[in-house]
């Protein structure tokens, strides 16, 4: 086996993995906050990397415009989401609730799925957009490439001053300490929340931008997604961005391996095994908080 190709292996599962580190970053935060397991994540990430692509192929738009006008249109519409569907539940009992939210989640992760499918077609698409390769050697990094890392770079500390360093980020991490507390201090938990699960699903439009400059999408992928973003949660800690974003990177370089080494179809299993081994070898890792 060549090193020039173990190499090429390696960069794009980095690459691979800062994705997932991204889908998996808006989850944690609404898990952590709003306490909800919000099946469809993933799946949000699909239907607006088929968007984006849509977007690009009718009207030739800059990827970067497509982000800024889809990341907007994600926050609305989770944010209506959450008022209309899922608060609502919050005021059952443990039970109810719990049940509640795992079927109107899975429910509209079906629902986006085949309406998007419909409505597109659930081929694989992808922006191509053509850039100059760099050459070391043997090795060939394109240049979308090097700009997609540098997104992950640049979103992921956006993230961590936007929750670190703003009335924003105070009050998220307050409702997620103590809710009532929160309240009692004059922090709005219910507020908070619709605008951390809305600002959770808007970061999956942005990734969706980059995840499709690379690689394809389709409308019933959103699913595997999510699973990976729940084992990088499970393998990161919750509310941790550095810990989910070495978590995310290890999961892509090791489905890139089982794919170079074994056989690629294998690879997607990797989320769930891990899931599973951390499950049983480190109970209190789960629910870890930074």
């Amino acid at each position: 086996m060549s090193f020039d190709i173990l190499l090429q292996v390696l960069i794009g599962g980095v690459l691979l993995g800062g994705l997932y580190a991204l889908v998996a970053f808006g989850l944690s935060l609404i898990y952590g906050v709003v306490r909800i397991l919000n099946f469809a994540h993933g799946t949000l990430l699909a239907v607006s990397g088929v968007l984006a692509s849509l977007a690009f192929s009718a009207w030739g738009m800059h990827p970067l415009v497509i982000a800024a006008l889809l990341a907007p249109l994600m926050f609305a519409c989770a944010y209506g989401y959450y008022l209309l569907l899922l608060r609502p539940l919050a005021k059952r009992s443990h039970f109810e609730s719990t049940v509640g939210t795992v079927l109107v989640t899975v429910g509209t992760l079906m629902m986006l799925s085949d309406i998007t499918a419909k409505a597109a077609g659930a081929t694989q698409r992808n922006i191509p957009l053509r850039l100059p390769a760099i050459e070391f050697g043997e090795i060939v990094i394109s240049t979308t490439q090097l700009l997609i890392l540098a997104g992950i770079v640049l979103l992921t500390v956006v993230m961590h001053l936007l929750l670190k360093r703003t009335w924003f980020g105070r009050a998220v991490r307050a409702v997620t300490q103590d809710a009532t507390g929160a309240q009692i201090c004059g922090v709005q938990s219910t507020g908070i929340k619709a605008l951390t699960f809305a600002f959770g699903s808007a970061t999956v439009a942005i990734a969706a931008v980059l995840y499709v400059l690379s690689f394809p999408v389709d409308p019933y992928m959103g699913f595997g997604l999510t699973v990976k973003a729940f084992t990088i949660i499970v393998v990161g800690g919750i509310g941790n961005l550095p810990g989910a974003l070495l978590a995310g990177v290890f999961l892509g370089v090791a489905e890139g391996l089982t794919g170079l080494y074994w056989k690629p179809e294998w690879a997607p299993a990797l989320s769930v095994v891990a899931m599973l081994v951390i499950l049983v070898a480190f109970p209190k890792r789960v629910g870890a908080r930074a």
